[in-house]
C-alpha cells in the first residue's frame, strides 16, 4: 500500500477537528454577545420612556387609529393588540349608555 492516502486522511481529519473546535469557540463568543445584547435590551425595556417618547408614541397611535377608521387591515392590526377602532360610518355603540328601565312596569 502507498503512504499518501493515509497522509491525506490524517490531514483531512486534523482539518475537520480544527474546524469543529473553531466552530465551538465562535459559538461561545456569540453566546456571550447575545447575553450582552439581551441584558442591554432588558435595561431598555425596564427604563421609563421619556415624556417626549410617550408623546410621539401617542401621536403615532392616534394617526394609526385615524387610518384604521377607513383601512380594514390597519383596524385588524390594532385589534390584534387590543385597540378597538370603529369603521368610518358605523355608529359608535361603545359610547351609548343603556336607557333606564321604566318604573311603570314594576308598579303593575
Amino acid at each position: 500500500m502507498k503512504l499518501w492516502p493515509y497522509i491525506i486522511s490524517i490531514i483531512l481529519g486534523v482539518v475537520c477537528i480544527e474546524l469543529s473546535v473553531t466552530t465551538v469557540i465562535i459559538a461561545r463568543n456569540n453566546m456571550s454577545l447575545q447575553n450582552d445584547i439581551q441584558s442591554r435590551q432588558q435595561q431598555l425595556n425596564n427604563s421609563v420612556l421619556s415624556p417626549q417618547a410617550q408623546q410621539i408614541a401617542n401621536t403615532v397611535l392616534q394617526d394609526m387609529a385615524g387610518v384604521a377608521s377607513t383601512n380594514a387591515p390597519m383596524r385588524a392590526l390594532l385589534g390584534k393588540y387590543g385597540y378597538k377602532i370603529q369603521a368610518a360610518g358605523q355608529p359608535n355603540t361603545a359610547d351609548k349608555t343603556p336607557e333606564p328601565k321604566s318604573q311603570e312596569k314594576n308598579n303593575l
